[in-house]
């Protein structure tokens, strides 16, 4: 490609993954797992460092970017943190994927290369969850730069390193490993290679397993300060709790995510993404180019997907977030069809380039749809449990109540019932902030009382006489009910 033109469309692609990224990333409601990992990043910050929970906790990476982010912008801990500050760190995660591609230049040429790095800069679901304060995206970076090292060498020392931080980023980091070694037989043209390539490598591979559990070991220790971090670190695969009500059949992801009938606009996307890197796949096993380094990668690459693809969707507990690496290792196998596309046939190069520009305009104009005001909406596909809108709302007007109340009348605030969060993200300006159940006693003297769906009937029979109650939503089809002491909604209506 003419050199100007490559530099134009790199500028241009950073530019689209930079923008999907970064533009507004405050104005979503905060997603119930954005607020625990925001609560476990303050107690970080406050508590100089942390233990590791191997029983509900994920690694430990993203907590450290947080804070580290945090501090920089001159965030302290719980009350003076920012949304779009914690969701920069995904948030840049996203957009060193989108950049990583320029290392496979030599290997698949600067235009396929650059194919590559715009599929990944405008796909829905990796731009939905590069905004989301979630570890999702930076077991994304981890995992591709560990792909990006093997493709480039390989490098061993260096995809360790990259394995050692995707298993301090997620325990399921673990399935990508998997997935990797069961498919690398696909590399090989003949059965005999396997044997032979295992003899040359496998100090370098023990040197690499070791490497990544050096570097996984040391941050989950807190850097050594808490050795039994390590200890941790093995027994979260035993140990680790799901949340009940994630359990999906196993084609959830087909009707969910590759084929979405819910949401109009993204199934055409995902069939030419999956039919592309079909297509690459299948041209990599003709018999004219088995042997070239380039095929052995895509074979390769398209096995370790399919795998991962196969391990989610056996595993009753499912998300769409679960599904981000495998995706980006579908987009990077999408973009590969068109390096075997003849250089000499005019026609079938303007047409895939136009194809190519299909895909990627439609996934832009599908992301800023999936981001925008339709992010909180349940029939995305990319959204799961979305806080409602109501709940920033809330926030909003409990500040201009507190601003029409006497002074100290309310700083005080009650949650009663399960499945509050993100809630006390949206309660941090309270002075204090109780959380009960219906059974406790105590909650009924406070001036705001938030009744869970589980506790609102007893709720209502209690404070009936002494609040006024506000019908308001959490998520989609999970109603609260906001009670107002009296006394603070008559001075309300008085001034309003």
């Amino acid at each position: 490609m003419n050199r100007a033109l490559l530099i134009a469309g790199w500028l241009v692609v950073t530019g689209v993954a930079y923008f999907l990224r970064f533009e507004k990333l405050e104005t979503r409601p905060m997603h119930f797992d954005e607020a625990t990992g925001a609560r476990v990043t303050a107690s970080r910050m406050e508590n100089d460092g942390g233990k590791f929970d191997p029983k509900h906790g994920h690694g430990p990476m993203l907590w450290n970017l947080a804070a580290t982010a945090c501090r920089i912008r001159g965030e302290d801990g719980w009350k003076t943190m920012r949304e779009a500050t914690l969701r920069s760190v995904p948030a840049l995660a996203g957009l060193l994927v989108v950049l990583l591609p320029l290392w496979w230049r030599r290997t698949f040429g600067d235009g396929t290369s650059l194919l590559m790095a715009g599929f990944l800069a405008t796909c829905p679901l990796l731009v939905y969850y590069s905004r989301m304060f979630i570890h999702e995206m930076l077991l994304v970076l981890c995992g591709m730069a560990a792909i990006t090292a093997l493709v480039r060498g390989p490098r061993w020392i260096a995809a360790g390193i990259c394995t050692g931080l995707m298993t301090a980023t997620k325990e399921t980091a673990a399935i990508s490993v998997i997935a990797w070694v069961s498919a690398a037989p696909l590399a090989a043209a003949r059965r005999d290679e396997i044997v032979g390539w295992i003899r040359a490598q496998w100090r370098r591979v023990a040197a690499a397993v070791v490497t990544a559990l050096l570097v996984a070991a040391l941050l989950y220790t807190d850097g050594l300060r808490h050795p039994r971090g390590a200890l941790d670190m093995i027994l979260t695969f035993f140990l680790y709790e799901t949340v009940p009500g994630h359990d999906k059949p196993a084609t959830w992801y087909l009707t969910s995510l590759l084929w979405p009938s819910s949401w109009n606009g993204a199934g055409w996307i995902h069939a030419l993404l999956i039919a592309s890197a079909v297509a690459g796949c299948a041209l990599a096993w003709r018999p004219q180019c088995a042997t070239s380094r380039n095929a052995r990668i895509i074979r390769w690459l398209g096995g370790a997907t399919a795998i991962h693809f196969l391990i989610y969707s056996v595993i009753a507990y499912k998300t769409p977030w679960l599904a981000c690496l495998p995706w980006a290792m579908l987009c990077v196998l999408a973009a590969s069809a068109w390096a075997w596309i003849p250089k000499t046939r005019a026609i079938a190069r303007a047409t895939a380039a136009a194809l190519a520009v299909a895909i990627i305009g439609a996934s832009f104009t599908e992301s800023r749809r999936a981001c925008g005001r339709r992010s909180g909406d349940p029939r995305n596909p990319y959204a799961y449990v979305p806080t409602r809108a109501d709940v920033v709302g809330l926030a909003d007007w409990f500040e201009k109540l507190r601003a029409s109340a006497n002074p100290g009348t309310m700083d005080a605030a009650a949650v009663i019932g399960s499945g509050y969060w993100p809630l006390p993200w949206y309660l941090r300006s309270f002075a204090t902030t109780g959380y009960f159940t219906e059974a406790d006693v105590g909650w009924e003297g406070f001036p705001v009382v938030i009744a869970m769906p589980d506790a609102m009937e007893a709720a209502s029979a209690k404070l009936a006489a002494t609040h006024v109650s506000l019908p308001r939503g959490l998520r989609d089809g999970v109603p609260m009910m906001v009670f107002v002491e009296n006394e603070l909604w008559r001075q309300w209506t008085e001034n309003h």
